[in-house]
């Protein structure tokens, strides 16, 4: 990583945790947008420009990109581009993907909900 000049690791003295973890490094952080990517995630080409266009717009936006899913039967690749989801967990905390609806979408699929 030594070639990454923005780029710093920090390493705990023991396991913390994911939560703890993040908030570690978000207040060792300097820079004005923080992002996090877990282990299991790839990004597709130019996924990072919409989601920094839309905080600077607003800053106390809090952004997602759209994700596409890589199935763990086949390992096929599935677009989700134009399906706007929203994640949620159910009362047996199962995540699941819920469509955004109509009267919540937005023209440019980019732009925020509530």
């Amino acid at each position: 990583m030594a070639r990454f000049s923005k780029v710093r690791i920090v390493r705990t003295k023991k396991r913390e945790g994911l939560i703890r973890t993040r908030l570690l490094g978000a207040s060792m952080a300097r820079g004005e947008v923080l992002t996090f990517l877990d282990s299991h995630c790839e990004v597709n080409v130019n996924w990072l420009p919409p989601l920094l266009n839309q905080i600077a717009l607003n800053h106390k936006t809090i952004v997602c990109p759209m994700i596409d899913v890589i199935d763990h039967n086949h390992f096929g690749y599935e677009a989700q581009a134009g399906d706007a989801m929203r994640g949620a967990f159910d009362w047996e905390m199962y995540y699941k993907r819920i469509p955004i609806p109509p009267e919540l979408q937005r023209a440019d699929p980019s732009d925020p909900f509530e």
